[in-house]
């Protein structure tokens, strides 16, 4: 049966999908886990001098039911994601873009489905040519032969590809970096994306863990325990920066932004919580912000603020120290190269200025890292001037109180910034 897409090549062309092969093959995956898989496979066939002649990306999700198709196939950039709450990461929604995705490396895309109807099994097939994406073809909904429902893409007529592409380490990588984050939140419960047999694999990009237990007391004198897992990535992740929270099922119920999330440092973090405080919530009962409440109920209330609180705190310790011990480095050379540094002569006189000057840069940059980020090269040269002549003053005492009106200070680096300025 043929149906329309209410698009034309036209509108596609222009939408905004993902730029390459890489990108797009990530978008049937997810795609995948919105359909609440548990595993996700991608097979790829090729031929003795290294084309490829067929992808298939299948999963063992839900599948697409048949009454949801003139709305989830029929719309393009729309679906039935786009209603559903965020607050978790099992629905990544792209607008609908996903399904049409394929048309970058792919002549047809065919979609095999089983889902559940009526307490059986059925299934039918879905066909998207790229030159006709106007409309999609479909088949007659029939008992299936399967034991569990789900999907599977194929793609045929691939193009611009090879088979060392998608083989390769770098691939790889590419998804471990995408969905790394995502299959440690779900890693006690089985999740796994697989290119031919083979598992992907995250550990590697893992720079820094962390797993510690905190316990909260409410107003009414009743604990509640927390595990809290930290990571720090290698390099950027699928995700932005977030509080997973868990419950005692390690299900995923709801996600907060943590407050780290607007810097240029390159700290990037994960952390999961898992308690049976989050255990019998709801998304739907929950308002999650940063500035709101999670609960409704005035315990819960202060207890999550409590929990909160200890996340920001940790998160804090964990920034100063990834701070200290790689990024001050790389910002100090970095102000070096940019010939950002007052000009210092060869005598030791210059040189002990010149180390006092940075010592006292790498503690302000230790206390917020964000003061030197967004600020125009020469107003950074310009601060750095007025700290080195104050620096040989017999005023510079009168720094620290200064420092301390923009950035606020603990008492250990208070201790040490006036250390430099004795």
């Amino acid at each position: 049966m043929k149906n329309s897409t209410k698009i034309t090549n036209a509108s596609i062309e222009s939408a905004g999908l993902p730029k390459d092969a890489k990108q797009a093959i990530a978008e049937y995956i997810w795609n995948g886990f919105d359909a609440k898989a548990t595993a996700v496979s991608i097979d790829i066939k090729s031929n003795e001098l290294g084309f490829i002649e067929r992808i298939s990306i299948r999963d063992n999700g839900e599948g697409i039911m048949p009454d949801t198709l003139d709305y989830s196939f029929g719309n393009f950039l729309d679906s039935l994601k786009k209603g559903q709450p965020k607050r978790t990461s099992y629905t990544r929604g792209k607008k609908g873009k996903g399904r049409f995705s394929f048309s970058l490396f792919a002549t047809r895309a065919t979609w095999h489905t089983v889902v559940v109807q009526h307490d059986a099994l059925i299934a039918y097939t879905l066909i998207i040519d790229r030159d006709t994406k106007e409309s999609y073809e479909s088949s007659e909904p029939l008992p299936a032969q399967a034991e569990h429902s789900g999907t599977e893409v194929v793609l045929d007529g691939v193009f611009g590809l090879n088979a060392m592409t998608l083989e390769s380490e770098e691939f790889r990588d590419f998804l471990a970096q995408e969905f790394g984050w995502f299959l440690h939140l779900n890693k006690d419960t089985g999740y796994s994306i697989k290119i031919n047999g083979k598992p992907i694999s995250y550990q590697q990009l893992i720079q820094e863990t962390d797993e510690t237990s905190v316990t909260i007391y409410s107003p009414q004198e009743n604990s509640f325990v927390f595990k809290i897992n930290y990571i720090r990535w290698k390099y950027p992740i699928g995700d932005r920066y977030y509080y997973y929270f868990l419950n005692s099922h390690k299900v995923e119920v709801a996600k907060l932004l943590s407050s780290f999330n607007n810097n240029a440092i390159e700290f990037h973090h994960s952390v999961y919580v898992e308690s049976a405080f989050f255990d019998g919530f709801e998304i739907s009962d929950m308002t999650l912000s940063t500035e709101g409440n999670l609960f409704s109920e005035k315990e819960q209330q202060v207890v999550y603020r409590k929990l909160l609180a200890e996340l920001r705190d940790m998160l804090e310790r964990k920034q100063k120290k990834y701070v200290r011990e790689k990024a001050v480095d790389i910002k100090l050379e970095e102000l070096a190269q940019k010939d950002l540094l007052p000009r210092y002569g060869a005598s030791d006189t210059d040189k002990d200025r010149k180390a006092t000057l940075l010592q006292l840069v790498q503690e302000l940059y230790i206390a917020n890292p964000r003061a030197f980020v967004g600020i125009k090269a020469d107003l950074i040269r310009t601060y750095l001037g007025f700290l080195d002549l104050l620096l040989q003053t017999d005023r510079k005492a009168e720094i620290l109180p200064i420092i301390e009106q923009a950035i606020p200070l603990s008492d250990k680096e208070r201790e040490r910034i006036g250390i430099i300025l004795q």
